[in-house]
């Protein structure tokens, strides 16, 4: 082997020594380069994460849960319904009250109402019960008997027909001032619906849609009936278990504390033409 060969294999051998380190930290760096890469997405996602969680931990988180579904339903109902255009202004509502019977009468017959049941519950179930196991079926016994029936018999028959209220339907035009309320009074058509308001025997009040054209004149119940209407159509769609129609009416010709007392006048003057 020549001297030359020899030092020509030291330097090849030294080459590749140096080139091996050279190859190691160029790897070495391209390593590092895509741990810094990660390295800063992972910051920057906690950066987000953190600020997320403090955006909804402070103020802007509600405060509780009623909260969040009341603010969850406004903004789906603010955003559902439409804005409703302003309608016209009317003078009259859709129901107006033409007859009130008074304050005071109605307050009375109410309390009579109750204090007669409270006589038939003390003389039908207190006295009358006593008096039967202490002298068996006797005079006494019959008279406080009556004393529970008759009172409580007398009052419903006698203040059943009486009207505390009567409201009339008005149509859109009539309700715009009181000039066009007199003049749809003048010419009231059979159709007019009034709902009239009675009480039952317990006070209770009883409305009863009636129609203006059914309505007569009547004298019944020793002139305590002034106005009627035929029921029969009326109690012959009605279950057997439910009460039967109001078919007989009190009602006086002044109206009391009325809006509008001259639809009164107009109604009582035309039912008076109509005999039963």
């Amino acid at each position: 082997m020549s001297l030359s060969s020899t030092f020509s294999r030291l330097q090849l051998r030294s080459l590749t020594v140096r080139a091996l380190p050279r190859r190691e930290s160029a790897a070495f760096s391209s390593l590092t380069l895509e741990a810094r890469v990660r390295a800063r997405a992972r910051a920057s996602a906690r950066a987000r994460a953190s600020q997320e969680s403090e955006a909804y931990s402070g103020s802007a988180r509600p405060k509780s849960l009623l909260f969040r579904l009341q603010s969850t339903a406004t903004t789906t109902k603010k955003s559902t319904v439409p804005d409703k255009p302003p309608g016209p202004n009317y003078a009259y509502g859709p129901k107006l009250c033409v007859y009130h019977a008074g304050t005071g009468r109605i307050t009375f017959l109410a309390c009579l109402k109750i204090s007669t049941l409270f006589i038939f519950a003390f003389f039908g179930f207190v006295v009358t019960p006593a008096y039967y196991e202490k002298e068996g079926l006797s005079p006494t016994v019959t008279r406080t008997a009556l004393c529970a029936v008759v009172p409580l018999a007398f009052v419903a028959y006698s203040t059943s027909p009486f009207v505390t209220f009567i409201h009339m339907r008005l149509p859109p035009f009539a309700r715009q001032s009181e000039d066009m309320l007199r003049r749809y009074a003048r010419n009231l058509p059979p159709q007019t619906e009034l709902e009239m308001t009675t009480m039952s025997i317990i006070a209770k009040p009883r409305l009863s849609i009636v129609k203006l054209g059914d309505l007569v004149s009547a004298n019944r119940r020793f002139g305590i009936v002034n106005m009627a209407r035929d029921t029969a159509a009326e109690n012959a769609a009605r279950k057997w278990y439910m009460f039967r129609a109001v078919g007989n009416f009190n009602a006086q010709r002044p109206s009391g504390t009325s809006k509008a007392p001259f639809v009164w006048e107009t109604i009582f003057n035309t039912v008076s033409t109509r005999r039963a």
